[in-house]
């Protein structure tokens, strides 16, 4: 099930990536239009799944309901029977509009999924420093596992020990005996890492591109859902020493008009606006 969905999640991945490559380093651009596009899909895959004109029947006899009430407020038979008439108007308006409902969700999570992963989180300045943690499988012992966290290449031809220096992982790491951790100080390269632990290798990149792809923070093993909801670092083989692997980002928000904003309200405004576009030029009945 995992690879399933790790191998849909890259489809998606991909897709997405193509959708954003023309605003490359504008992320605010890039979080804005998408967030705009997303609501304007979600909201004609609402209209073409549903049946508008139930919809709208039920919504009159809703207000209708409410009207009686307002109009008859010292009789209370009419109230209590007004008011079961709206009861079961709203039933049957989830009745009809709880499928399209469903089915926009489902549509829309891996969508929020894609956004969170991209905007959440800023990428690393080149030469800066972050840190990798790697959590062990229960019954490692940290303090003695054999591991190491490098950069297995780098152009270290016509470089000074000074420049070569500064690809070099500090050796020191940290370990945590009680979450089983191992943490290293890493200088952000664009080179891919590769973690050695009891002698397998797990290679994953550290973000350094300030555009508009996913920013791997995390990937646990053994994790369904992690297929689904981990993008931007490699998959964690079953018969990996590896629990899971965090790389520190530090977080993003994004100018708009002027306002400092973080990737959340910008994701929820684009949404709403791109959802409002549609839903008044062809009157969906939501």
């Amino acid at each position: 099930m995992g690879e399933i969905l790790s191998a849909l999640t890259g489809i998606i991945t991909r897709m997405v990536d193509v959708l954003l490559s023309p605003f490359g380093s504008h992320r605010a651009a890039g979080l804005i239009v998408f967030s705009m596009i997303t609501g304007a899909a979600l909201t004609l895959l609402y209209r073409a799944l549903a049946d508008e004109a139930a919809i709208r029947r039920t919504r009159e006899i809703f207000k209708a309901r409410v009207l009686e009430m307002r109009l008859y407020p010292d009789d209370m038979v009419l109230i209590f029977r007004a008011l079961g008439g709206a009861i079961a108007a709203q039933g049957s308006y989830l009745r009809v509009a709880a499928k399209p409902i469903l089915v926009v969700a489902l549509i829309a999570v891996p969508l929020f999924i894609q956004v969170e992963a991209r905007y959440a989180h800023a990428p690393l300045a080149p030469g800066s420093t972050t840190i990798v943690t790697a959590k062990l499988k229960s019954g490692l012992d940290v303090l003695t596992v054999p591991s190491t966290l490098f950069y297995p290449s780098f152009p270290a031809y016509d470089m000074d020990p000074a420049e070569r220096a500064t690809y070099a992982v500090d050796a020191r790491s940290v370990r945590a005996p009680a979450t089983r951790e191992i943490a290293w100080r890493v200088p952000a390269r664009q080179l891919p890492l590769q973690l050695d632990v009891y002698g397998q290798s797990y290679q994953f990149n550290v973000c350094t591109g300030i555009d508009n792809r996913a920013i791997g923070h995390e990937r646990r093993a053994r994790s369904v859902m992690g297929g689904l909801t981990e993008i931007g670092l490699p998959r964690i083989g079953n018969d990996s020493p590896l629990e899971a692997v965090t790389v520190s980002y530090p977080s993003a928000s994004y100018t708009v008009f002027g306002t400092r904003m973080s990737w959340l309200l910008v994701f929820a405004l684009g949404t709403l606006v791109g959802a409002s576009i549609p839903a008044m030029l062809l009157r969906v009945a939501l």
